[in-house]
C-alpha cells in the first residue's frame, strides 16, 4: 500500500451520497454503513461494495499525496532522444534491482548476470559497482531505484520545471516593470535603459533602497524584451503599440453577418501612389472611401478623392450603395453583380421595374453601418443621410482595426495592384524610395 491506496476497513470515514459515513461492517460484497444524527442516535446505510466505489460522490476522508502529473503525460512529452535516456536508465536500474536489465532471468541478455550484480550479491555492493560505472555517487543511484519502486520509469523522468529569464527575477520587480511599461503606451518608443532607471527609481520610492534585487543591465533588457514580447513596447511600429493596448481584454468576438445589407462597413485609407492633379498638376496622395457588405464581402460602393476625403465623398458612397445599378453601354462591360442576388434568377419581368422602366432592385438594402472616429464619419451630414435612408449608425471601438474587416481588403489592393503601378510610394516614409514619383509619360491622375 502507498499513499495513493488505502485500506477498505471498519471505522474508515468516508462520503457517500452528499452525506458522512463510517464503515461499520463488511461483509463479502455488502458495506454497512453508520451515521451518528444530530441526536447522538445511529442511523444505518446498507450499499454494494461496486456501488460505493463507482459512484462519482464516493470520497475517503483519508489523508493523500497531494496531486502528481500522469505518468502518460510525462513520458509523452518526452523527445525521442529523451525516451532513449529514459530507457537506459531504466535499465541500469533493472540491473541493479534484479541482476538482468529487462528484469528478469527469462530475458536475460547475452553475458548476464554480470559478476557485480549476480544473484545474492549484497545490494550496496550493486550500488557501489552501478555508481562506478556511471561515474555518479552511489546515494544517486539509491535514489533511483527508490523512485523506480515507487512511480516504475515514470519516476526517473525530471520534473524540474526549466526556468526562463523571468522566474529568475524578484516578482515585484516584475510588477513595476509592468506597470511603468503600460505607462508607456501613448509615448514615443521609450529607450531601455531609461526605462530600467525609472523602475529602479519607483521601486527604492515604494520599498526602500536595496529592498529589491535590480538585475544586471544585461539579465534586465533580457527581462524588458520578454515583457514587451506582442506589445510593440520597444520594437515595432508605435502605432501597432497603441492599436495593441486598446485591445479587448477578453476573447475576441466577431460581428456576424445573416444576411446582405445587415452590417455595411465604412472606411477611408489613403493609398500607397502618388497621382497627379488634372488641373494643377501638382503630385497629389489620394484617399479610397469604401463600403464593404460584410455578409458577401462585396465591395458595393467606393470613391477615389485626392488630397483628403469629406462627407460628401462619403453619402456618395453610401448612395451607391443602395441605388440601383445602371445599365452599361456596350464599350463599359458587364455591369457589377447585385449584392446576395444569384446570377440567374425566375422572377415577374413587371415587379423589376417601375411605370417609368426605371429598375427597383437594388443593390444592398443597408440596415446598419460600420465606421471609424473620422470627422467625415461623424459629421451632421452623414447623420443626416443616414436617418433619411434609415440606416442605423454602429461605431467601432477606437483604434481597434480588428472591427472593422475592410483593412484586409486594402491590404491586399495595396500589395496586389497599387505596388505594380507607376508613383507607388510604400506604406510609410520609412518604405519609400528615392524617386517615387512616375515620369511625366507614365502616371495616373485622380478624378473626382
Amino acid at each position: 500500500m502507498n499513499a495513493w491506496t488505502t485500506t477498505l476497513r471498519t471505522g474508515l470515514p468516508l462520503v457517500y451520497d452528499g452525506e458522512q459515513f463510517t464503515i461499520a461492517e463488511i461483509e463479502g460484497r455488502r458495506i454497512l454503513l453508520q451515521q451518528m444524527s444530530a441526536e447522538g442516535r445511529p442511523t444505518w446505510r446498507q450499499v454494494d461494495l461496486s456501488v460505493l466505489l463507482a459512484h462519482p460522490s464516493t470520497e475517503f476522508l483519508v489523508e493523500t499525496s497531494p496531486a502528481e502529473p500522469a505518468a502518460a503525460a510525462l513520458l509523452g512529452g518526452l523527445s525521442s532522444a529523451e525516451d532513449d535516456a529514459l530507457t537506459v536508465r531504466f535499465r541500469h536500474v533493472q540491473e541493479v534491482r534484479f541482476g538482468f536489465q529487462l528484469g528478469s532471468s527469462e530475458l536475460a541478455l547475452e553475458g548476464e548476470p554480470r559478476p557485480d550484480y549476480a544473484p545474492g550479491m549484497p545490494l550496496m555492493h550493486r550500488y557501489r559497482a552501478k555508481a562506478t560505472e556511471l561515474g555518479v555517487d552511489p546515494a544517486t543511484v539509491r535514489r533511483w531505484v527508490s523512485k523506480v519502486e515507487r512511480d516504475g520509469p515514470a519516476g526517473l523522468v525530471s520534473k524540474r520545471q526549466p526556468k526562463g529569464v523571468l522566474d529568475r527575477a524578484d516578482p515585484r520587480w516584475l510588477e513595476m516593470a509592468r506597470t511603468v511599461i503600460g505607462s508607456l503606451e501613448k509615448s514615443s518608443r521609450p529607450v531601455r535603459g531609461l526605462v530600467l532607471m525609472e523602475i529602479e527609481e519607483r521601486l527604492a520610492k515604494k520599498y526602500g533602497s536595496d529592498e529589491v534585487s535590480i538585475p544586471k543591465q544585461t539579465t534586465g533588457y533580457a527581462l524588458l524584451k520578454e515583457l514587451g514580447r506582442g506589445t510593440n513596447a520597444f520594437q515595432g511600429s508605435t502605432k501597432g503599440k497603441r492599436s495593441i493596448a486598446n485591445r479587448p481584454q477578453g476573447v475576441f468576438g466577431k460581428l456576424r453577418a445573416t444576411r446582405p445589407g445587415e452590417y455595411v462597413v465604412l472606411d477611408t485609407n489613403s493609398l500607397d501612389v502618388f497621382a497627379m492633379e488634372p488641373v494643377t498638376c501638382r503630385w497629389v496622395q489620394c484617399e479610397l472611401t469604401v463600403a464593404m457588405d460584410l455578409y458577401s464581402k462585396v465591395i458595393t460602393g467606393l470613391r477615389l478623392t485626392p488630397v483628403s476625403t469629406k462627407s460628401t465623398d462619403v453619402a456618395g458612397v453610401l448612395f451607391e450603395t443602395i441605388r440601383p445599378r445602371e445599365v452599361p453601354s456596350a464599350s463599359t462591360g458587364e455591369p457589377l453583380p447585385y449584392c446576395g442576388v444569384p446570377s440567374t434568377v425566375v422572377f415577374d419581368a413587371q415587379k423589376l421595374v417601375d411605370a417609368h422602366g426605371q429598375p427597383l432592385l437594388p443593390a444592398v438594402a443597408a440596415e446598419t453601418i460600420i465606421y471609424d472616429h473620422g470627422r467625415i464619419y461623424v459629421s451632421n451630414h452623414i447623420a443626416s443621410v443616414s436617418a433619411k435612408l434609415d440606416i442605423s449608425l454602429q461605431p467601432a471601438r477606437p483604434h481597434t482595426p480588428t472591427d472593422k474587416p475592410v483593412e484586409r481588403w486594402f491590404k491586399t489592393l495595396n500589395q496586389g495592384l497599387l505596388a505594380a503601378l507607376p508613383g507607388y510610394k510604400g506604406p510609410d516614409v520609412h518604405s519609400r524610395g528615392e524617386k517615387v514619383r512616375p515620369r511625366r509619360t507614365s502616371f495616373w491622375t485622380s478624378l473626382r
